[in-house]
């Protein structure tokens, strides 16, 4: 304890430092922590409001679980989808980002201007077309660029990926996606000005295929004019509800005219044969019953209308 005992010069230190503010008494000196800085360019800012990003990524979820759905089905293998990020870069800065092969197919965003793209891992592309032809569906460990039947392949199942991205998207608009072509070398594709705003949106994959990573890319412009498209198309309450009765008007229900019912047993209905007569509950003068998806609706008389047979009715429940 006795080298706890201070020295009348460190004292006067001690308090000369208190007097200064240099050390504060009662209160505990912390280690400064290095704060985390997030780059932003002032020059680029983002130009998507986060209320239509929320609106995006509600979509993009529904668009991964259809992704799933729609791998797991056409290559017959359990496939997860899941939305990791959306991301707004510059085009320049997408492409950049890039130091594998990657498998692009651009987009054709009818009927809305630009074009967009579906990159995926070459890796996970020769599983999907090792899996497609009979094998057993695994990422190779050499990777290489696709021939042009394993393009062709792929392309097929990339368009049934569309197909269920298009079904997602007609909440906000109608779509008419079209993949123009395959690229193995994104770097030298120029799909966009370099300077474009482009909205990356990135999904994983997992399962039997292995890991792997799917980015839908669309310029920032199309998908706002896709949601201005969306606020101007939005109808008022009342035509909702015409088009509701509009639809269901249409709909093809199953009506059935009941003559009559008995009861019969096993033994008598086995034994039935042509020119056997069946005596029903109700009388020839009784009203028949309409029923319309099993369920009655009205009362009625038979009839005939030109040589057809006809039901009129004559009560409504």
């Amino acid at each position: 304890m006795a080298n706890a005992i201070l020295k009348n010069e460190e004292v006067e230190a001690l308090l000369a430092a208190i007097e200064t503010g240099q050390v504060l008494v009662g209160q505990k000196v912390e280690t400064k922590k290095d704060k985390k800085i997030q780059h932003y360019d002032f020059r680029r800012p983002d130009r998507f409001p986060r209320e239509q990003k929320r609106r995006l990524q509600k979509i993009s979820e529904e668009v991964a679980k259809a992704m799933g759905i729609s791998l797991s089905r056409y290559l017959g293998a359990s496939i997860v989808v899941e939305l990791i990020a959306i991301e707004e870069f510059s085009y320049e800065v997408f492409v950049t980002s890039f130091t594998d092969i990657m498998c692009t197919s651009v987009l054709s965003l009818k009927p809305f201007n630009g074009l967009g793209c579906l990159t995926l891992d070459v890796g996970y592309c020769l599983a999907m077309v090792d899996r497609g032809l009979g094998g057993p569906g695994r990422i190779p460990q050499k990777i290489r660029p696709l021939t042009m039947i394993e393009e062709a392949v792929v392309n097929a199942v990339l368009l049934s990926v569309v197909e269920e991205v298009k079904i997602c998207w007609l909440k906000i608009a109608h779509l008419d996606w079209k993949i123009e072509k395959i690229e193995s070398d994104i770097k030298s594709l120029q799909i966009a000005p370099s300077t474009e705003v482009m909205i990356s949106i990135n999904f994983a994959t997992s399962g039997d295929l292995g890991s792997g990573t799917i980015i839908l890319c669309i310029p920032v412009t199309t998908l706002e004019m896709m949601m201005i498209k969306s606020k101007t198309e939005k109808v008022g309450r009342q035509e909702e509800i015409a088009l509701v009765k509009n639809v269901l008007n249409n709909v093809e229900l199953t009506t059935t005219v009941v003559l009559g019912t008995t009861n019969l047993s096993l033994n008598e209905l086995i034994n039935l044969k042509e020119g056997d007569v069946v005596r029903l509950d109700n009388k020839v003068n009784d009203l028949l019953k309409l029923e319309i998806e099993e369920k009655v609706k009205s009362y009625g008389k038979p009839g005939m209308v030109r040589k057809n047979l006809a039901f009129q009715v004559s009560s409504m429940i």
